[in-house]
């Protein structure tokens, strides 16, 4: 009797792969607390990027983006693309928050709006803000309005 392959090596580890317990994700992004890309940081030093957008002005394009800890809190960055002289905004009031969300402003192609929560729990102050990059240096911040979480 002969025997017959049923399957190829690779046909076979994609049908176990199929069948994993554990999720194929694509390749997160890792930052410092400068803003510059390492994926070679460990966990105690890293922050995960969870939003990067690009966007031009005065005839420049940039990425805004922001990475979280394990804690949860938050960096907010700039840099040219490639994470070129990446660094984070010196905007304090969305620098020390939990960031809940960032979309960018319909009605401004260089603005985003930014949820911060002032704290991990539930019922903490919220504020949404729009940020204003038309000038990256001179970051403009301005309170939308303000409510308390689980309400």
């Amino acid at each position: 009797m002969s025997k017959t392959t049923l399957f190829s090596g690779l046909t076979l580890s994609l049908i176990l792969g199929l069948f994993s317990s554990s999720p194929i994700t694509a390749q997160e992004i890792y930052i410092d607390n400068n803003c510059k890309q390492n994926q070679q940081l460990n966990e105690f030093d890293k922050f995960t990027i969870f939003y990067k957008s690009e966007f031009k002005t005065k005839g420049q394009t940039y990425w805004f983006y922001s990475g979280r800890y394990q804690d949860g809190t938050t960096i907010v960055c700039i840099s040219q693309p490639g994470f070129k002289q990446a660094k984070p905004l010196n905007i304090q009031q969305i620098q020390s928050g939990y960031i809940d969300k960032i979309d960018k402003d319909p009605r401004n192609k260089t603005a985003f709006l930014v949820t911060v929560r002032e704290g991990n729990g539930s019922y903490v102050p919220m504020f949404q803000y729009r940020l204003n990059l038309s000038t990256p240096s001179k970051p403009a911040l301005t309170k939308l309005r303000t409510w308390t979480s689980g309400q």
